[in-house]
């Protein structure tokens, strides 16, 4: 009977252990599932680098990213005070506003994790259209 004992004590535990796993296999299969990577793309009217790439970058990169639902996609327009107000809504609504302003570059792209909400990197809008997207797909593997 003690032997009984033991044996259905010792089942039991390694249930237990194995319900635990699967239960923290798939709460980490739901944080990676829902993690995106946020693009926060830095622009101005006045900007000369993006005057000369934003139209090849808006049509070869960012309309790429917008199909891609790992992605989130923020342009975050420092012209003047009213586009900067406007844009410190999205990226408030994102919970990146810190990050913008603390990365107020024009021309530049950062890619952010929308979980840690942490910088993953950064290129400027003057690389290639493949550099961005390798950029992209970088900083979507360390999510």
């Amino acid at each position: 009977m003690k032997n009984l004992i033991v044996s259905i004590l010792t089942l039991l535990a390694f249930s237990n252990a194995a319900m635990s796993q699967k239960s923290i296999a798939k709460k980490s299969s739901l944080k990676t599932e829902s993690a995106k990577v946020i693009v926060m793309v830095n622009t101005a009217k006045w900007c000369p680098v993006c005057m000369v790439n934003g139209k090849r970058v808006e049509e070869n990169v960012i309309s790429q990213l917008l199909k891609n639902d790992k992605c989130e996609v923020i342009v975050n327009d420092l012209t003047d005070d009213q586009t900067k107000a406007k844009s410190n809504e999205k990226c408030e609504k994102s919970g990146i506003s810190d990050i913008a302003l603390n990365n107020k570059g024009t021309g530049m792209i950062y890619f952010i994790n929308s979980a840690t909400k942490e910088v993953i990197s950064k290129v400027s809008v003057s690389q290639t259209d493949s550099e961005i997207l390798k950029e992209f797909e970088m900083a979507i593997s360390k999510i």
